[in-house]
């Protein structure tokens, strides 16, 4: 039997929970030095079978945001709410994280693409993490449509989009959302 026993959060746990969605940033560049620190963390990832199956675009130009922007839903994915992440205008760094399918599926078949979104969404978090030490404030948005998307990206067949990621300085007060316990996540 496990001891659910709770403990004060320190060290990684204060780092971790700071982890939320921010949607407004300070106009401050972000040291290229801390976003390679931050996209190294990302390749750290685990991969299963080591097919590395992630892809990174970064997303400088204008009119390249306006056409990431064109395909965001709102955070219900109502419909015809395209456009619906405006706010990504101001982001300092943007980037758009993407499935390398023919990675994912070289050797574990079909199932190798589940396990590439969820491979992939660990190294998401491993930037984030980074991006905390480094003071820094991140989103991950997956409301979009990603055939628009990967039309208004001209990414090839074999890419496909899965998350946005933003990376920035912040005042934004972190509002942390209230989690589930230890205990209750046990069955």
């Amino acid at each position: 039997m496990i001891a659910l026993v709770h403990t004060e959060n320190t060290g990684w746990h204060n780092v971790m929970n700071t982890i939320i969605n921010v949607r407004s940033y300070l106009e401050t560049p972000v040291p290229e030095q801390a976003l390679d620190e931050v996209f190294h963390a990302f390749t750290l990832g685990p991969s299963l079978a080591n097919t590395q199956p992630w892809e990174l675009m970064l997303i400088t130009k204008s009119e390249e945001r306006e056409k990431l922007i064109a395909a965001t839903l709102d955070p219900f994915l109502s419909p015809d709410s395209y456009g619906g992440q405006a706010w990504l205008k101001s982001a300092p760094v943007i980037v758009v994280v993407m499935l390398e399918k023919r990675r994912a599926l070289v050797r574990l078949g079909e199932r190798g693409e589940i396990f590439a979104i969820q491979d992939t969404f660990s190294a998401i978090q491993n930037a984030r993490l980074s991006a905390a030490v480094h003071g820094l404030s991140t989103s991950v948005i997956r409301e979009f449509d990603p055939q628009i998307l990967h039309k208004n990206l001209e990414l090839p067949w074999y890419i496909a989009p899965i998350a946005i990621l933003t990376i920035g300085y912040s005042e934004e007060e972190k509002e942390i959302p209230p989690r589930l316990t230890v205990a209750e996540i046990f069955t």
